[in-house]
């Protein structure tokens, strides 16, 4: 059997079995969807007044990691971290430590995924917000493309923050 023989008979085995492809991306919010790396694109943070600022200031970078297993990581950094002084991440100035914490947000754990409500809940077993550790965070989600975009109304720095992330290919 050639190759494009093989090919359709495997794409009509799966349409049979009803595991076809979603048809388009409003039927793609479900767990499997999410699996994946992704890059940050944008993350916003809108205060109370309605001012809307970069959470992590200009250029932030970020990483999000969905595994088919049910684990995740996150990670964000400010574009312009100060460099320790002392070569020594346990010596940092007060200065440059308040501008580590004010500048990253990292936590890991757990996810699943309510496709009823298209979203997922960070099962956060730890935080450099220790704050977060142990909680259970809800975040409604869309995925258009190769786009993930999510919000929660309780940053950890105060305020609402949306994110909009792109998945690594």
């Amino acid at each position: 059997m050639n190759r494009r023989a093989t090919l359709a008979a495997i794409s009509a085995s799966l349409m049979l079995a009803g595991l076809s492809a979603p048809a388009g991306d409003a039927a793609a919010q479900d767990a499997k969807s999410l699996v994946g790396t992704y890059t940050l694109v944008s993350a916003d943070t809108t205060d109370a007044s309605g001012k809307k600022t970069p959470t992590f200031g200009p250029n932030a970078r970020g990483s999000l990691i969905f595994t088919s297993n049910g684990r995740y990581s996150i990670q964000f950094a400010s574009g312009s971290l100060p460099k320790f002084a002392s070569n020594n991440r346990t010596k940092g100035s007060p200065e440059e430590n308040q501008a580590i914490v004010a500048g990253s947000l990292g936590h890991f754990g757990k996810y699943t995924v309510d496709e009823k409500d298209k979203a997922f809940t960070f099962h956060i077993e730890a935080s450099t917000y220790p704050n977060w550790d142990g909680t259970a965070q809800k975040r409604p989600f869309t995925i258009s493309g190769d786009e993930l975009r999510y919000g929660t109304a309780a940053a950890s720095g105060g305020g609402r923050a949306d994110l909009v992330w792109k998945r690594v290919k």
